[in-house]
């Protein structure tokens, strides 16, 4: 796979593409937009693009100005693609593609409390202070960046304050705004936006050859535009536990909570989509403006009784409370507090 291969992130793509064929490699980039729209894989293409055997050129100037927002080429050409693509087939592209390139590092969150330590951020660091070994450049891919602790965000500026000749890093991240404002600022930022609910469809189609009109336009709308969260995540099961786990929290506290940080943050994105359907039934009483429509009785149902105010004010509580999950709160606390704005809120209309 190349960065020609990258399905609907054409901006992002071309501004890539134009950093290599103007020899202007940025020191630091920060790729933002929704978990599971492409980031780490046009991040990992854009590593393979930039070591790639075939590349013309030996070497390319580090770039020494800071933008929030790096501007695209204005009219790219079939020529941008040719200079800016890998090969996908030297050694160099093969061993990216499997992560064993000896220049190329991939560090995330890890252990219990899903954080990047600084210890990962010492070995980086001493990682990147050698020259390459066998490529043009040595990059550093840092996913969910968001998660890097107190300790380790410090570190990483020094990082970025004094970067090591023909090197390069790339910060991905879905929650920006939780990056030191420090880090922020030394980074060019790249935006990578949702796919259009049509377009969605039609790839959604393509690739499974069997999916009839009314699914593909559900799992657009589900997976938010999101075409890797729709590929890689079974998202009507996933609702379904998360809806099911709703009317739990109405009814009793005797349930199990959630297993893992992981399913916290999962349940209450869903629960906002729900929320967000139980709003707009209340305002207009229409179905066909819901974003759930296969489970349009269940919605009603639910809603019956919930006044928008209430429901409104237990969409923010919730989104509040989703906010703060990077700070690792305790499930069974978290678990019973929500079921008490739950029962609040909405009353009686969650056991109808």
């Amino acid at each position: 796979m190349a960065l020609k291969d990258i399905i609907g992130q054409d901006r992002p793509v071309n501004i890539l593409r134009g950093c290599i064929a103007k020899e202007r490699i940025p020191h630091a980039l920060l790729f933002t937009g929704d978990k599971g729209i492409g980031k780490r894989l046009t991040a990992v293409n854009f590593a393979k693009a930039l070591n790639c055997q075939r590349v013309p050129g030996e070497e390319f100037p580090i770039t020494g100005s800071f933008l929030f927002e790096v501007p695209a080429p204005e009219h790219p050409g079939p020529e941008l693609e040719t200079q800016s693509e890998a090969c996908d087939t030297c050694p160099s592209c093969k061993k990216i593609e499997r992560g064993n390139h000896p220049d190329v590092f991939l560090i995330g969150p890890e252990g219990d409390g899903g954080q990047i330590t600084v210890q990962a951020i010492r070995q980086l660091e001493e990682s990147l202070s050698y020259k390459p070994f066998e490529g043009r450049w040595k990059i550093a891919i840092v996913d969910e960046a968001d998660r890097l602790n107190q300790s380790a965000a410090n570190a990483f500026l020094q990082t970025l304050e004094e970067p090591s000749a023909q090197s390069m890093l790339i910060l991905i991240s879905s929650r920006p705004d939780l990056l030191l404002p420090t880090i922020r600022s030394r980074c060019q930022r790249i935006s990578f936006s949702p796919l259009p609910v049509d377009t969605m469809s039609r790839l959604l189609k393509e690739r499974f050859g069997d999916m009839d009109d009314e699914r593909a336009r559900l799992l657009s709308v589900l997976s938010g535009g999101r075409l890797g969260y729709a590929l890689g995540d079974n998202l009507i099961d996933q609702r379904e536990r998360c809806f099911s786990m709703f009317g739990q929290l109405l009814e009793s506290l005797e349930e199990e909570p959630w297993e893992d940080k992981e399913a916290m943050e999962e349940w209450f994105e869903w629960s906002q989509l729900l929320l967000r359907d139980m709003a707009v039934y209340s305002a207009t009483g229409r179905e066909d403006f819901l974003m759930n429509t296969d489970r349009a009785e269940y919605i009603k149902a639910i809603s019956r009784g919930a006044g928008l105010k209430d429901i409104l004010k237990l969409a923010r509580e919730l989104y509040n409370i989703k906010r703060r999950l990077a700070f690792n709160l305790n499930k069974q606390l978290t678990y019973n507090f929500v079921s008490l704005l739950l029962r609040n809120n909405l009353g009686q209309s969650g056991r109808e």
